[in-house]
Protein backbone atom coordinates (compact mmCIF):
# COMPACT_ATOMS: atom_id res chain seq x y z
CA UNK A 1 0.00 0.00 0.00
CA UNK A 2 1.23 3.54 -1.20
CA UNK A 3 -0.36 6.94 -0.55
CA UNK A 4 -0.39 9.46 -3.28
CA UNK A 5 -0.90 13.33 -2.77
CA UNK A 6 -4.14 14.33 -5.23
CA UNK A 7 -3.60 18.36 -4.79
CA UNK A 8 -7.01 20.61 -4.60
CA UNK A 9 -6.74 23.44 -2.82
CA UNK A 10 -5.77 25.59 -5.21
CA UNK A 11 -8.47 24.61 -7.44
CA UNK A 12 -10.93 24.72 -4.36
CA UNK A 13 -10.04 28.30 -4.27
CA UNK A 14 -10.19 29.19 -7.94
CA UNK A 15 -13.88 27.45 -7.15
CA UNK A 16 -14.90 30.02 -4.05
CA UNK A 17 -13.98 33.25 -6.56
CA UNK A 18 -16.98 31.74 -8.08
CA UNK A 19 -20.45 33.67 -7.79
CA UNK A 20 -22.49 31.95 -5.67
CA UNK A 21 -25.18 31.10 -7.55
CA UNK A 22 -27.07 27.44 -9.49
CA UNK A 23 -24.12 27.57 -11.96
CA UNK A 24 -21.49 27.32 -8.85
CA UNK A 25 -23.12 24.55 -7.91
CA UNK A 26 -23.36 22.56 -11.21
CA UNK A 27 -19.55 23.73 -11.53
CA UNK A 28 -18.95 22.09 -8.57
CA UNK A 29 -20.57 18.70 -9.71
CA UNK A 30 -18.56 19.08 -13.15
CA UNK A 31 -15.46 18.64 -10.94
CA UNK A 32 -15.83 16.27 -8.52
CA UNK A 33 -17.65 13.58 -10.86
CA UNK A 34 -15.89 11.90 -14.07
CA UNK A 35 -17.06 11.79 -17.42
CA UNK A 36 -19.82 9.01 -17.05
CA UNK A 37 -21.36 11.53 -13.89
CA UNK A 38 -22.07 8.32 -11.68
CA UNK A 39 -18.38 8.25 -9.67
CA UNK A 40 -15.96 10.77 -8.28
CA UNK A 41 -13.30 12.19 -10.17
CA UNK A 42 -11.81 14.68 -7.26
CA UNK A 43 -12.65 13.62 -4.14
CA UNK A 44 -14.28 17.15 -2.54
CA UNK A 45 -17.70 15.82 -1.45
CA UNK A 46 -17.09 16.63 1.74
CA UNK A 47 -16.68 20.54 0.61
CA UNK A 48 -19.74 22.84 1.17
CA UNK A 49 -20.58 23.89 -2.89
CA UNK A 50 -22.61 27.22 -1.79
CA UNK A 51 -19.64 27.79 1.14
CA UNK A 52 -19.88 31.89 1.71
CA UNK A 53 -16.82 33.93 2.81
CA UNK A 54 -15.56 31.47 5.40
CA UNK A 55 -14.52 28.70 3.29
CA UNK A 56 -12.82 30.79 1.36
CA UNK A 57 -10.76 32.27 3.85
CA UNK A 58 -10.07 28.86 5.46
CA UNK A 59 -8.81 27.23 2.09
CA UNK A 60 -6.45 30.36 2.14
CA UNK A 61 -5.22 29.92 5.86
CA UNK A 62 -4.35 26.08 4.86
CA UNK A 63 -2.71 26.89 1.45
CA UNK A 64 -0.79 30.13 3.48
CA UNK A 65 0.55 27.13 5.76
CA UNK A 66 1.56 25.09 3.52
CA UNK A 67 -0.42 22.33 3.84
CA UNK A 68 -0.18 20.21 0.60
CA UNK A 69 3.87 20.18 0.78
CA UNK A 70 3.69 19.13 4.45
CA UNK A 71 1.40 16.49 3.70
CA UNK A 72 3.79 15.53 0.37
CA UNK A 73 6.32 15.18 2.99
CA UNK A 74 4.66 12.97 4.84
CA UNK A 75 3.46 10.61 2.89
CA UNK A 76 7.21 10.12 1.52
CA UNK A 77 8.05 9.55 4.92
CA UNK A 78 5.23 7.17 5.89
CA UNK A 79 5.22 5.52 2.64
CA UNK A 80 8.67 4.12 3.16
CA UNK A 81 7.56 2.89 6.51
CA UNK A 82 4.75 1.04 4.80
CA UNK A 83 4.85 -3.11 5.27
CA UNK A 84 2.71 -5.73 4.22
CA UNK A 85 1.13 -7.41 0.97
CA UNK A 86 -1.67 -5.17 0.01
CA UNK A 87 -1.46 -3.77 -3.48
CA UNK A 88 -3.30 -0.60 -3.08
CA UNK A 89 -2.63 2.96 -3.86
CA UNK A 90 -4.58 5.39 -1.97
CA UNK A 91 -4.88 8.93 -3.22
CA UNK A 92 -5.12 11.69 -0.54
CA UNK A 93 -6.66 14.54 -0.50
CA UNK A 94 -7.64 17.54 1.87
CA UNK A 95 -11.24 17.70 2.95
CA UNK A 96 -12.60 21.07 4.29
CA UNK A 97 -15.58 20.60 6.15
CA UNK A 98 -18.13 23.71 6.49
CA UNK A 99 -19.95 23.26 9.96
CA UNK A 100 -19.74 26.77 11.26
CA UNK A 101 -23.40 27.53 12.80
CA UNK A 102 -24.39 24.35 11.32
CA UNK A 103 -24.37 25.51 7.39
CA UNK A 104 -23.30 22.15 5.65
CA UNK A 105 -22.31 19.40 8.40
CA UNK A 106 -22.46 18.49 11.81
CA UNK A 107 -18.82 18.29 13.07
CA UNK A 108 -19.82 15.41 15.38
CA UNK A 109 -21.73 12.91 13.03
CA UNK A 110 -19.49 14.01 9.75
CA UNK A 111 -16.29 13.46 11.83
CA UNK A 112 -17.30 10.21 12.57
CA UNK A 113 -18.48 8.86 9.36
CA UNK A 114 -15.32 10.28 8.13
CA UNK A 115 -13.12 7.98 10.71
CA UNK A 116 -15.26 4.98 11.29
CA UNK A 117 -18.20 4.60 8.22
CA UNK A 118 -15.93 5.29 5.14
CA UNK A 119 -16.17 2.67 3.09
CA UNK A 120 -17.56 3.79 -0.27
CA UNK A 121 -14.23 6.08 -0.04
CA UNK A 122 -11.95 3.41 0.88
CA UNK A 123 -13.37 1.86 -2.29
CA UNK A 124 -12.39 4.32 -4.25
CA UNK A 125 -8.86 4.39 -3.23
CA UNK A 126 -9.11 7.44 -1.40
CA UNK A 127 -7.93 8.92 2.22
CA UNK A 128 -9.94 12.39 2.86
CA UNK A 129 -8.58 14.09 5.91
CA UNK A 130 -10.96 16.27 7.34
CA UNK A 131 -10.36 19.59 8.62
CA UNK A 132 -13.36 22.38 10.04
CA UNK A 133 -13.98 25.65 9.31
CA UNK A 134 -14.40 26.20 12.59
CA UNK A 135 -11.39 25.58 14.15
CA UNK A 136 -7.72 27.17 14.02
CA UNK A 137 -5.06 25.31 11.95
CA UNK A 138 -1.28 24.68 12.14
CA UNK A 139 1.46 23.09 10.57
CA UNK A 140 1.11 20.74 13.43
CA UNK A 141 -2.23 19.98 13.40
CA UNK A 142 -1.46 19.12 9.83
CA UNK A 143 0.90 16.22 10.35
CA UNK A 144 -1.22 15.06 12.88
CA UNK A 145 -4.52 14.67 11.28
CA UNK A 146 -2.94 13.28 8.42
CA UNK A 147 -1.17 10.55 9.81
CA UNK A 148 -3.96 9.80 11.87
CA UNK A 149 -6.30 9.49 8.41
CA UNK A 150 -3.71 7.58 6.95
CA UNK A 151 -3.70 5.34 9.95
CA UNK A 152 -6.92 4.44 9.66
CA UNK A 153 -7.17 3.82 6.17
CA UNK A 154 -3.97 1.41 6.77
CA UNK A 155 -6.20 -0.50 9.67
CA UNK A 156 -9.23 -1.12 7.61
CA UNK A 157 -7.25 -2.82 4.62
CA UNK A 158 -5.77 -5.16 7.09
CA UNK A 159 -9.21 -5.25 9.38
CA UNK A 160 -12.86 -5.60 9.11
CA UNK A 161 -14.99 -2.93 9.38
CA UNK A 162 -15.63 -1.76 13.21
CA UNK A 163 -18.68 -3.20 14.87
CA UNK A 164 -18.34 -3.76 18.29
CA UNK A 165 -17.39 -0.69 20.72
CA UNK A 166 -14.28 -2.18 21.57
CA UNK A 167 -13.31 -2.67 17.69
CA UNK A 168 -14.09 1.15 17.80
CA UNK A 169 -11.65 1.40 20.40
CA UNK A 170 -8.59 -0.96 18.71
CA UNK A 171 -8.78 1.22 15.34
CA UNK A 172 -8.33 4.37 17.02
CA UNK A 173 -5.40 2.82 19.58
CA UNK A 174 -3.56 0.92 16.59
CA UNK A 175 -4.03 4.94 14.84
CA UNK A 176 -2.02 6.65 17.83
CA UNK A 177 0.62 4.01 18.68
CA UNK A 178 1.35 4.05 15.04
CA UNK A 179 1.93 8.20 14.78
CA UNK A 180 5.55 9.23 14.55
CA UNK A 181 4.74 12.03 17.21
CA UNK A 182 4.29 12.29 20.71
CA UNK A 183 1.22 10.72 21.46
CA UNK A 184 -1.07 13.12 23.42
CA UNK A 185 -2.51 14.03 27.02
CA UNK A 186 -5.26 11.74 26.85
CA UNK A 187 -7.78 11.43 30.04
CA UNK A 188 -7.10 13.25 33.55
CA UNK A 189 -7.79 10.93 36.61
CA UNK A 190 -11.64 11.60 37.25
CA UNK A 191 -12.64 11.49 33.48
CA UNK A 192 -10.77 8.36 33.68
CA UNK A 193 -12.62 6.43 36.38
CA UNK A 194 -15.91 8.13 35.02
CA UNK A 195 -15.02 6.35 31.07
CA UNK A 196 -13.80 3.64 32.88
CA UNK A 197 -16.77 2.90 35.10
CA UNK A 198 -19.37 3.23 32.08
CA UNK A 199 -17.73 1.13 29.74
CA UNK A 200 -17.87 -1.96 32.01
CA UNK A 201 -19.96 -4.76 30.26
CA UNK A 202 -20.53 -2.41 27.32
CA UNK A 203 -17.06 -3.32 25.70
CA UNK A 204 -19.32 -5.78 23.12
CA UNK A 205 -22.01 -3.55 22.44
CA UNK A 206 -22.99 -2.90 19.00
CA UNK A 207 -25.19 0.19 19.75
CA UNK A 208 -24.52 3.13 17.65
CA UNK A 209 -25.50 5.73 20.17
CA UNK A 210 -23.50 4.16 23.23
CA UNK A 211 -20.37 4.18 20.91
CA UNK A 212 -21.29 7.81 19.74
CA UNK A 213 -21.72 9.00 23.18
CA UNK A 214 -18.72 7.57 24.17
CA UNK A 215 -16.21 9.25 21.59
CA UNK A 216 -17.95 12.46 21.56
CA UNK A 217 -19.55 12.87 25.30
CA UNK A 218 -22.87 13.64 26.18
CA UNK A 219 -22.83 17.27 25.26
CA UNK A 220 -22.35 16.68 21.76
CA UNK A 221 -25.16 14.10 22.03
CA UNK A 222 -27.41 16.32 23.76
CA UNK A 223 -27.31 19.04 20.53
CA UNK A 224 -28.39 16.17 18.48
CA UNK A 225 -30.89 14.57 20.35
CA UNK A 226 -29.44 11.40 21.05
CA UNK A 227 -29.18 10.00 24.32
CA UNK A 228 -26.59 10.45 26.92
CA UNK A 229 -24.89 7.85 29.34
CA UNK A 230 -22.36 10.14 31.46
CA UNK A 231 -19.18 10.18 29.12
CA UNK A 232 -17.10 13.52 29.14
CA UNK A 233 -16.00 15.23 26.04
CA UNK A 234 -14.20 12.70 23.35
CA UNK A 235 -13.77 10.70 26.15
CA UNK A 236 -13.37 7.77 23.40
CA UNK A 237 -10.24 9.57 21.41
CA UNK A 238 -8.87 10.57 24.85
CA UNK A 239 -8.92 6.43 26.05
CA UNK A 240 -7.65 5.33 23.14
CA UNK A 241 -4.48 7.69 23.50
CA UNK A 242 -4.79 6.56 26.51
CA UNK A 243 -4.43 2.84 26.36
CA UNK A 244 -1.64 3.77 23.49
CA UNK A 245 0.29 5.61 26.44
CA UNK A 246 -0.55 2.43 28.75
CA UNK A 247 0.57 -0.20 25.61
CA UNK A 248 -2.56 -1.68 26.30
CA UNK A 249 -5.66 -2.92 23.54
CA UNK A 250 -8.96 -3.36 24.53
Amino acid sequence: MKFKLVPLLEKMEEFYLLPNNRKRFHDYLDILLDETKKDIALPIAAFNPMGKEIVLKKIRELIRIETEPLISELIDTVNSTLTGTIDRKINLAVNLVDDVGGAWSNRHTTDFSSKFSFESILKRNFCLPHFWTSEPFSKELVVRRTQEYMYRTQYRLENEKPETLREHIDQEVFVQNNLNLPIGIGLDEKPLRTTESLLKGNLDSMDHGFIFNFFYGDEACEKLGYKTYGFPKNSGFNYAIHLAKKGLKK
